[in-house]
């Protein structure tokens, strides 16, 4: 059970935050290691970011790639809602860049590695899935290193489908400093 596991979502499990949640490391009993997305709710019991949380499980549920996070299962409850994942050792690239000590681990060899990684990501879900799926927010925060470096594509909250033979205009959407012109 995730609540268990987490001890009813403890801060000592917390491993990140972004804008619609916290991510936390839960062990299952089965020796599985997770990652789990909780989402916030509000006062009232609404999730804050049902959108977001609507978008990432349709996007997961429909894609299948080495270069991206896999979904294992999500809860959609008034007290908690979440999604379980897979667990990525390393974290993100952003964590990565921003220490010292294991930046200096990226060499040459690392670094185009991940960028092929995500490179293939975006690649599949452009032209292999039907709707093409758009990221919106690719940034250092959602690039996911795993022990030997692989890099993982996750945070499908501001996703979007390409509807073919339909107007796809939408709103601005990702990280500032990342967003394209």
């Amino acid at each position: 059970n995730i609540i268990e596991a987490t001890e009813e979502f403890d801060s000592n499990y917390c491993i990140g935050a972004g804008g619609y949640g916290a991510v936390y490391k839960a062990v299952l009993p089965t020796g599985m290691v997770v990652a789990v997305k909780k989402f916030h709710q509000s006062q009232d019991g609404e999730m804050t970011g049902l959108k977001a949380f609507r978008s990432e499980i349709q996007v997961l549920l429909s894609i299948r790639h080495r270069n991206i996070v896999k979904l294992y299962g999500f809860c959609s409850h008034r007290k908690h809602s979440f999604l379980v994942c897979e667990f990525i050792e390393r974290g993100s690239l952003r964590m990565t860049l921003n220490s010292e000590e294991r930046a200096r681990e990226l060499d040459w060899i690392k670094r185009l590695n991940i960028v092929k990684g995500v490179a293939n990501a975006l690649s599949y879900m452009h032209h292999d899935c039907s709707p093409p799926i758009i990221h919106r927010d690719i940034s250092s925060n959602n690039v996911l290193l795993d022990s030997k470096y692989e890099a993982r594509v996750t945070d499908f909250g501001t996703a979007k489908l390409l509807m073919p033979d339909s107007s796809n205009w939408t709103s601005i959407a990702g990280t500032y400093g990342y967003m394209a012109p």
